[in-house]
């Protein structure tokens, strides 16, 4: 399953912060009209890049103007989750640059926004082809070479690699004029995965939350805009309850009450616990036992054609899940993608609200 959309709706820079902040590793392709390529994320960050022209030849010679390379006006993005390691393995050394402690993809995202927010200001200007015998050589030293990635990459410390100097005439327009591509021609838009655009916006939100409570509601929020209806559990130690609900419609009685009263025994065979184990998302039809009888029940009655259920990891433990379907169609669960990235968001949101409550009684005893 992949995160599909336009970079005019969500920009590279913005994918990178997602990315990053979540912790997430995969492969993000970015595909323009004459340049693409692909940028390898390891635990949030970038460990490998290439990218080319329309005739396929290499554009840049190292992992930092490679990214800057695709950052593009006009062009299709699709990030997959992987590990990437396969990926880069299956790639030929010449045509790939890794970098094994990873570059923290939140420098290359204001970098490379400013370098491109640089070239739209500047006056066009013809764009002549290089000399033919101009080549581009593979990278001179074994630290560019494809290196193992066994260990948990590791934050960057700026010590470690710091911002290069960019030349008045750097951007990734002078990158491509090197490789002889021209002004880019409109590409045409893809379908979107759904919830794109929201994640953008609720992103931000997530930043500044005022309570663990506003961070439930934004989980919420976005969950009505994918299923007809959602629950949200908070698991403890050997129960889990019901917190909140949109969606929910009984023939009687106050829904919000009623989804606070559920009760589900966490080592009870369901598929919370599964969710609990593997701290894994679930998408599925729900078989018949006991649990998933009583949470049919305490829901209207109404058995659902397809669940979704997924982990809210706070500290590396499941806080809570969201549970969501479509009831009363008949209908599967769509992509769930742009949720899934938001609930790692979600739960990385929910764990700096606990330490800042710490800190703030610490602060007053």
């Amino acid at each position: 399953m992949s995160l599909v959309g336009n970079l005019e709706d969500l920009g590279l820079g913005d994918i990178f912060q997602i990315i990053f902040l979540s912790r997430r590793s995969g492969v993000l392709a970015i595909r323009g009209k004459v340049v693409e390529g692909k940028i390898y994320f390891k635990d949030g960050l970038v460990v490998a890049a290439y990218s080319t022209d329309a005739s396929k030849k290499l554009i840049s010679n190292n992992v930092q103007d490679t990214v800057f390379s695709l950052f593009i006006e006009e062009g299709n993005f699709d990030f997959e989750l992987k590990d990437p390691r396969e990926d880069i393995k299956a790639m030929e050394l010449d045509s790939i640059f890794t970098i094994e402690a990873g570059l923290n993809p939140q420098f290359l995202a204001m970098e490379g926004s400013r370098l491109l927010d640089e070239s739209r200001a500047k006056p066009k200007t013809p764009i002549l082809p290089p000399p033919s015998t101009s080549k581009i050589e593979p990278p001179p030293s074994p630290k560019t070479a494809l290196a193992p990635m066994e260990s948990e990459a590791a934050p960057l410390k700026k010590e470690e690699i710091e911002p290069r100097s960019v030349d008045e005439g750097f951007s990734p327009r002078s990158i491509w004029a090197e490789a002889g591509i021209t002004e880019e021609a409109h590409v045409a838009s893809i379908q979107s995965s759904p919830g794109l655009s929201l994640l953008k916006s609720m992103i931000f939100e997530l930043q500044n939350p005022h309570s663990s409570s506003e961070i439930t509601l934004l989980v919420l929020r976005f969950a009505s805009e994918l299923m007809n209806r959602a629950v949200l559990l908070i698991v403890k130690r050997d129960v889990i309850e019901g917190l909140g609900q949109f969606g929910v419609v009984l023939k009687q009685g106050d829904p919000n009450r009623r989804i606070k009263g559920i009760k589900i025994k966490t080592g009870e065979e369901s598929i919370f616990k599964q969710a609990i184990l593997k701290k894994m998302n679930i998408k599925r039809k729900l078989e018949k036992n006991p649990a998933h009888e009583y949470l049919v029940k305490e829901l209207g009655g109404e058995w659902p054609y397809e669940t979704f259920l997924a982990p809210l990891l706070v500290s590396g433990k499941v806080a809570a899940l969201l549970y969501g379907d479509n009831v009363p169609e008949e209908k599967p669960i769509g992509d769930t993608e742009s949720l899934e990235i938001f609930l790692a968001q979600a739960g990385i949101a929910m764990e700096r609200a606990l330490l800042e409550r710490r800190l703030s009684r610490k602060e007053n005893e």
